[in-house]
């Protein structure tokens, strides 16, 4: 494994003799890990096989849900239930009765087919965060190829009541997302600009400002994917080569923990939090870290 240091400070955040282990492999494409802390398990989702994956620490791999419409990115809601964006049927579902239940959410903004909803978030106040590129329109091996009926790549809230309300409308293909602990700044990152903007909340949910955050650049494969806050002041975001660590002090960029294939997405999981777990491509991949994570559960001590 190899950290590539930009800054001294990245130093401090994963040991000297800590290793990249591979925990799964022999997958299509994975994507959307996310860490269940009351019951210890890994869920993620293999796209190109519409299968969504479910690993325990003892290294047993069990499917938590096929076909699963080409899931992409999932979450956790404040009850610890996965919520998970759907490619190819254009929709946002709530999995209930341990994936036994799939309840839609969201499947249409005016009217029209959502695009492929991709990433996905949950607040403390019960409201769902998600971005709809059209990559599950454009792509064959990530959704089913046919025409967007929305005018835009959007950013979406989802409120407890129900509504849905479109909240950005300007990026390219908006993909990761994430909240700061108190959730006032949202960061939305755009796959072809390979930026990363910021926007401010408001208590109702709407959204101001939108600049420029960081960029995020690099050697290898790769693009700005998964995107995540740390509890200690780090912002991590997949991108060229690998998991890309800024500081969220300065938005400068520390370094990258560099994956053998294209990273897609990561949580930072395990009793502490301190666990990242990398999809990247074909396989998924563990390293020790001294970053500590957001509570999975929105609002929840691990």
């Amino acid at each position: 494994m190899t950290i590539d240091v930009r800054d001294p400070r990245m130093r401090d955040l994963i040991a000297p003799d800590a290793t990249l282990d591979r925990i799964a492999t022999g997958f299509g494409f994975t994507e959307g890990p996310v860490w269940h802390p009351g019951e210890g398990w890994l869920m993620f989702s293999d796209i190109a096989r519409s299968v969504q994956h479910r690993w325990t620490p003892d290294g047993a791999l069990s499917v938590f849900r096929t076909p699963s419409n080409q899931a992409n990115g999932n979450c956790l809601d404040r009850e610890g239930r996965i919520v998970t964006c759907e490619h190819a049927a254009s929709r946002l579902v709530r999995h209930e009765h341990d994936g036994k239940l799939v309840r839609p959410l969201a499947t249409h903004w005016n009217g029209r087919e959502l695009n492929s909803p991709n990433d996905v978030i949950c607040d403390t106040r019960g409201r769902i965060w998600f971005t709809d590129p059209t990559y599950g329109r454009i792509r064959p091996d990530l959704g089913l190829v046919r025409d967007p009926e929305q005018d835009a790549s959007g950013v979406y809230r989802l409120d407890p009541d129900g509504t849905l309300a479109r909240v950005a409308d300007d990026h390219e293909q908006p993909n990761g997302l994430c909240l700061s602990a108190d959730e006032r700044t949202l960061w939305v990152n755009d796959t072809p600009r390979g930026h990363v903007r910021a926007w401010d909340v408001a208590p109702d949910g709407t959204l101001a400002g939108g600049a420029v955050w960081a960029e995020v650049r690099g050697e290898g494969k790769g693009a700005v994917d998964g995107m995540k806050v740390t509890a200690c002041g780090h912002m991590l975001v997949n991108g060229p080569g690998g998991v890309h660590v800024h500081a969220l002090s300065d938005a400068r960029s520390l370094g990258v923990i560099r994956t053998p294939e294209m990273s897609t997405n990561f949580c930072l999981g395990g009793p502490d939090r301190t666990t990242l777990f990398v999809t990247a491509t074909t396989s998924v991949y563990r390293i020790a870290t001294r970053l500590r994570g957001l509570p999975m559960i929105p609002g929840r001590a691990p």
